[in-house]
């Protein structure tokens, strides 16, 4: 008998390798700084894994578009789920959709994707 984990009941979906270029542009903070960029690392129907610059606390929610340099563009909502330093100084979040995305809405941010 298999016990499911806590990790595998949060990862609900598979995921994907992003099409290279792909980030997610936040809405600004209000605190004066310009929109801030991170770099998807993966993604899946219902969340992404970003390399980004700055500590974001769990539980916090993020606004903002999905991009690609190739000028894709989708607004989500995000929940940070789990946010780890890296050796680099930068940091690795985990984050839920506010809803899964449809094949449709993820297919511009795939590698993969069959058309």
């Amino acid at each position: 008998m298999t016990v499911a984990t806590p990790t595998a009941e949060r990862r609900r979906a598979p995921r994907r390798q992003p099409t290279l270029g792909t980030f997610l542009c936040l809405e600004p903070a209000g605190d004066g700084r310009d929109k801030r960029l991170g770099l998807v690392w993966n993604i899946s129907a219902t969340g992404i894994s970003l390399l980004f610059n700055e500590p974001v606390r769990p539980g916090t929610t993020l606004r903002g578009e999905l991009a690609t340099e190739l000028g894709a563009v989708h607004a989500v909502v995000l929940r940070v789920v789990h946010a780890s330093r890296l050796q680099t100084g930068d940091f690795i979040l985990g984050c839920q959709f506010d809803r899964p995305l449809s094949a449709d809405e993820m297919r511009p941010f795939i590698a993969d994707m069959p058309a």
